[in-house]
């Protein structure tokens, strides 16, 4: 009896040395992952975190100056645009031409015999070409427009009343001042930009160089864009119109 009372208590001491060892054990064991964890954010405070820090701002620096350069280029370009306005506004729809590239257009127009005018007769896929060619027409009687160069470029804007007729007349008419006005202006390619037929009004562009005795043939000068038999046919696909310039 007392040998087996002897056992129990020698197996119980075991038991609890077993489970303080392991206590032990897990103790230690928790100590050092707690040690390592704060090993690691040691570290991070002190390695990691101020590169996080260095590389964020360098994002942040990289980011304001794209915005400022933006800003800048948005500002050189509203700049450009008021002042491309003011001189519009102070000198008048005329600027350089230097970077605009572009083919010839082909020659749909004629001359026909009137007494002592003569009648441009031009045509065009539509009527806005048409009244372009019309315009180049009446610079080719003046001189041989093969020897214009593309040097310079003015632009107009001008409104009619009434009809067609009156706009043509008028569109003939400004282009015919701008070569008096503007140093004997003379354009080898018109481009209309703007043709509102409800508003009677034309935005166009003329390409084109000075009049330059030395290098261009001398014609025979327009005096003036008449009414006299204006014809504007706008059926295709030639869209015709005819106008008699006084010479």
């Amino acid at each position: 009896m007392l040998a087996r009372l002897f056992r129990i208590q020698n197996r119980t001491a075991i038991y609890d040395r077993a489970h303080k060892i392991t206590a032990s054990f897990l103790i230690g064991l928790t100590g050092v992952a707690f040690l390592a964890v704060c090993h690691q954010l040691y570290k991070a405070k002190t390695e990691y975190l101020p590169e996080i820090r260095r590389r964020g701002k360098e994002r942040l620096e990289k980011t304001l100056a794209i915005r400022q350069t933006e800003a800048e280029i948005a500002e050189q370009e509203q700049n450009k645009n008021t002042k491309q306005h003011e001189d519009v506004e102070e000198n008048g729809p005329s600027a350089s031409n230097e970077d605009v590239e572009f083919d010839y257009p082909d020659v749909k127009y004629e001359y026909l015999d009137n007494t002592a005018d003569i009648q441009i007769h031009a045509w065009g896929d539509s009527l806005e070409e048409s009244f372009e060619q019309a315009v180049m027409g009446m610079f080719a009687y003046m001189t041989d427009i093969d020897r214009i160069e593309n040097r310079d470029m003015k632009q107009i804007d001008i409104r009619a009343e009434g009809d067609l007729q009156n706009l043509l007349y008028k569109f003939l008419s400004e282009w015919l001042e701008v070569y008096g006005t503007e140093d004997y202006f003379v354009a080898r390619k018109v481009e209309i930009n703007l043709f509102d037929r409800k508003e009677l009004r034309i935005i166009a562009r003329g390409y084109g160089e000075t009049f330059d005795l030395s290098r261009h043939a001398q014609g025979t000068e327009v005096k003036a864009i008449t009414y006299s038999n204006m014809q504007i046919h706008e059926e295709a696909p030639t869209h015709d119109v005819y106008v008699i310039v006084d010479i």
